[in-house]
């Protein structure tokens, strides 16, 4: 296994050398958010990649339309435009290249050229900045033209949001894609004469609309249920860079809520010592809660404990509070006692 770091080894570098050496296996892509990518290589091409996630937490519901095309008719291109939307993302996560296939066989199956996808991949980064401007709002318009026949069964599902007259907003909800995969199709309709781009739709944009909502939930310190539309937000689109800025912030305001009720200098001991975590309460305990329970030594404090475990630190704070709450930890006063200052283990968050 081949492991390495984005932003040291950036992605358009990452699939040349793939191309270039030829190399086989299975290529999984953390980006730090949303559901993890994977995609197989075999002899300079890409024969097979994850299949796409089926509706994002509910919000295909918000789009009002449904697409009549079969699902599995949609997975190869959306397959192709999460690897393009790779170019797109902000720099950061991590990759694993592993040999073989055991394990991922739920795929899609594809035969891309890596070199071509590569050269795709940073030709629509090169675009991206003035298609963006082009479309400056998601409210408007997708209104069909003509009676010509689309290319795909993606630009034919979106030729049929088009005849419905949704927004922009509606049409990538309804088909679960990126805002700059969605904009792509939109351009390659307008370009066969199929459709344009009018107006502005007389009902809020559903994506602004979850985001407003998802803000007012931070403002009430409701931090959990705000991540989760943030993260489902981030799932259907991993290159929102606004929804990632949010939900950072989000996650650095939890984090200080969470200081207010677990003193950085509180020293937390295990009751009981490790067998409570065999009783009642203890089984209600899941992986993460177990990870954080075995840094508590009654030595370190709260803030050390955050430090020393590879976790995000918001994750440590509420796996180290459902401790507290469950009576399995106490937060004792007091400096403790000498030692060894714990390692700080990378703890990646938001890109």
């Amino acid at each position: 296994m081949l492991q390495g770091d984005l932003a040291t080894f950036p992605l358009p570098d990452l699939f040349q050398w793939l191309d270039q050496g030829r190399r086989a296996g299975v290529l999984e892509i953390d980006s730090g958010d949303g559901a993890r990518f994977w995609l197989e290589v075999q002899d300079r091409r890409i024969r097979a990649a994850a299949r796409p996630p089926g509706e994002h937490a509910g919000l295909g519901t918000l789009a009002g339309w449904h697409h009549a095309e079969p699902p599995e008719a949609l997975w190869p291109e959306a397959c192709a435009d999460r690897i393009v939307d790779l170019f797109l993302a902000p720099p950061g996560g991590r990759f694993a290249l592993v040999d073989g296939a055991a394990g991922f066989e739920d795929g899609v199956p594809l035969d891309l050229s890596v070199g071509q996808m590569t050269l795709e991949g940073l030709r629509r980064l090169d675009e991206w900045p003035d298609l963006d401007r082009r479309y400056p709002s998601e409210s408007a318009l997708l209104c069909a033209d003509g009676a010509g026949a689309p290319r795909t069964p993606g630009q034919r599902a979106l030729l049929e949001a088009a005849r419905r007259r949704v927004s922009i907003a509606e049409a990538r909800l309804g088909l679960h894609l990126s805002r700059p995969a969605a904009l792509r199709r939109v351009e390659a309709l307008r370009e066969l004469g199929l459709a344009h781009v009018e107006g502005v739709a007389p009902h809020a944009d559903p994506v602004s609309s979850l985001i407003d909502k998802a803000q007012l939930l931070v403002g009430e310190r409701q931090f959990d249920e705000a991540a989760i539309v943030f993260r489902s937000l981030l799932a259907a689109d991993p290159s929102d860079r606004r929804v990632r800025a949010l939900l950072r912030e989000a996650e650095r305001e939890q984090v200080a809520a969470l200081y207010e009720e677990l003193s950085p200098v509180a020293v937390p001991v295990l009751l009981g010592g490790p067998a409570s975590l065999d009783s009642p309460a203890g089984r209600r305990l899941g992986s993460i809660d177990r990870e954080v329970a075995s840094r508590v030594n009654g030595a370190w404090d709260v803030a050390s404990v955050a430090l020393s475990c590879p976790l995000r630190e918001v994750e440590t704070l509420k796996a180290l509070r459902k401790l507290v709450r469950l009576g399995l930890v106490d937060l004792r006063d007091g400096a403790p006692a000498p030692v060894r200052s714990p390692r700080r283990v990378g703890t990646p968050g938001p890109a």
